[in-house]
């Protein structure tokens, strides 16, 4: 019961993240078109880069509590979860950098 009560919320939101993720990477054009920016293209570049965020953190989450509290921790599990995590913490370095560049 006790795995229940974290691995449940825990997927749900990881799901909600994936959601998010790629409705922002459809959406990211139109998005910018409503924004009074320089570079728009960068600016759909920053929206992308966040949206790609999301997705690896859902990774993380995946990796690091649903799948660790239901199959246990192995070495390639956190290898992939650290992994994810260098690539959310990446993407969302170039959000900002292309946000930043897009003004």
């Amino acid at each position: 019961m006790r795995h229940l009560l974290m691995t449940l919320p825990a997927a749900l939101i990881a799901v909600v993240l994936v959601v998010a993720g790629l409705w922002a990477w459809q959406g990211a054009a139109d998005w910018v078109l409503d924004w009074n920016v320089g570079r728009p293209d960068v600016a759909v570049w920053a929206v992308r880069s966040v949206s790609v965020a999301a997705i690896a953190a859902a990774q993380v989450i995946l990796l690091a509590l649903v799948c660790a509290r239901l199959y246990g921790r192995g070495a390639f599990d956190s290898a992939l979860a650290y992994t994810a995590g260098a690539a959310c913490a990446l993407a969302c370095v170039s959000a900002l950098a292309c946000g930043l560049a897009a003004r």
